[in-house]
């Protein structure tokens, strides 16, 4: 397994899943923003807004009533806002500031990795006769919708390729995060031709690289308990943009499988949800003693060098993992009906 000095491997207590869910067999409360964190937000975003001039500024606000909010993408499109290219040193660090309110230290490094990579996406995809501009580590973008402030409701947006961050922030709750959609892609190891032992960055495959070896134990785990499913390969993740409903009903009952399988499943997704800062996953945890109605589907078979899909799915949210064309080539989502865009 790659090694990876932000990835958290978990080591779950008999009987006990680490996994993060709602509890699906009560009412759904909203939880409470005892950590202050919506105001940490809201002061982070007026210091990165007051470090721009007026016209950069400009571009990054947007009435929190516009349509575009809810709007989403993770590939290398353009996007409405404030793209880090215009910045400077100064201003991206007021930035990250922001980004450091939600993300957590796994996921800063995570981000500054998805970043760094398109470089490397630029040079390999690039030929004599044109360039691939559309991979560019400056293509990412900053938008606050509303005006940050702990008393009223605002949210903010950051974007760009393999990266989706959707915030919304009121009084006295805990900000929604969701969507939330982080991407990899695996760059090999290429000899740098002044020194043959250095290698280019392998940003991606430390990012993800934890996947493969809960999957194999899942795997070896469950056996017979976790059984193809019969609809056709997924060609992506089901719960892109465009998708404002969860998956049917699909896969084997969580509760049913063997714990050893739970446990691996349990240590698949928490490498996912660990990105997010602890209060932020306060939503999706739970009693795994009442989890009767959480699903998990499975797609593909033990070839770790094929495409895989995995989708936990309760009556009110979903985490999906989805590998396109190889073992670290990974597309990652967390949905919530009641939560995305902040309950829109």
């Amino acid at each position: 397994m790659p090694s990876s000095s932000w990835i958290k491997r978990l080591a779950p207590a008999a009987g006990c899943l680490a996994v993060a869910l709602v509890s699906t067999a009560v009412a759904r409360v909203e939880p409470q923003d005892r950590d202050g964190i919506a105001e940490r937000m809201a002061r982070a975003a007026q210091s990165m807004l007051a470090a721009l001039p007026d016209k950069l500024s400009s571009n990054a606000r947007a009435a929190h009533g516009d349509p575009e909010r809810t709007q989403w993408a993770f590939g290398p499109v353009q996007r409405e806002g404030l793209a880090i290219g215009a910045l400077d040193e100064d201003q991206v660090a007021a930035l990250e500031e922001l980004l450091d309110t939600a993300l957590s230290t796994d996921g800063m490094t995570m981000w500054r990795q998805v970043r760094r990579l398109e470089t490397e996406l630029r040079r390999l995809e690039s030929t004599p006769e044109k360039v691939a501009t559309h991979r560019d580590p400056d293509l990412y973008w900053l938008r606050v919708y509303g005006e940050p402030g702990p008393e009223q409701r605002w949210s903010w947006r950051f974007e760009g390729h393999h990266l989706a961050l959707h915030v919304d922030c009121r009084a006295g709750r805990t900000p929604s995060v969701t969507p939330f959609f982080v991407g990899a892609r695996p760059v090999l190891a290429v000899p740098n031709s002044a020194d043959p032992e250095a290698s280019a960055p392998r940003s991606t495959v430390d990012v993800f690289g934890a996947l493969n070896e809960d999957y194999r134990s899942a795997l070896e785990g469950g056996g017979d308990a976790l059984p193809e499913s019969e609809q056709p390969r997924p060609r992506d993740i089901r719960m892109g943009p465009g998708s404002d409903s969860l998956p049917g009903e699909d896969g084997v009952r969580f509760a049913d499988l063997k714990p050893e399988v739970r446990e691996g499943i349990a240590a698949l997704m928490s490498t996912y949800l660990e990105l997010l800062d602890e209060p932020l996953r306060v939503p999706y945890s739970f009693d795994p003693q009442r989890a009767g109605a959480v699903r998990f589907m499975r797609w593909g078979g033990s070839d770790l060098d094929g495409p895989r899909a995995w989708t936990l799915l309760t009556p009110r949210f979903a985490l999906e993992l989805f590998t396109t064309d190889g073992p670290n080539h990974v597309h990652a989502v967390l949905r919530d009906v009641d939560r995305d865009f902040g309950g829109e």
